[in-house]
């Protein structure tokens, strides 16, 4: 059976383990690219400005940046 006639699993089922292992990382790469790119689209359709999520998500990676306790919060009278 030639190698176009055979399917993609059935191709990556036959190499080695730790290369289906890389195969299948290349994909999940691949499939967040992807995502990354139609959440991008979505976003400027929404009136975002091109590339605004990518450069503040995770931008802080200061270690001794933490977030403070934030206190106990108040006890209200419940609603009759």
């Amino acid at each position: 059976m030639a190698t176009e006639d055979r399917t993609l699993v059935e191709l990556v089922g036959e190499l080695p383990l730790e290369l289906q292992s890389e195969v299948r990382d290349f994909v999940e790469f691949l499939l967040a690219k992807r995502r990354r790119v139609e959440l991008e689209q979505q976003a400027i359709t929404n009136g975002w400005p091109p590339g605004f999520f990518a450069r503040t998500i995770g931008v802080i990676d200061d270690p001794t940046f933490v977030r403070h306790p934030q206190g106990e919060l108040e006890q209200r009278e419940p609603f009759e």
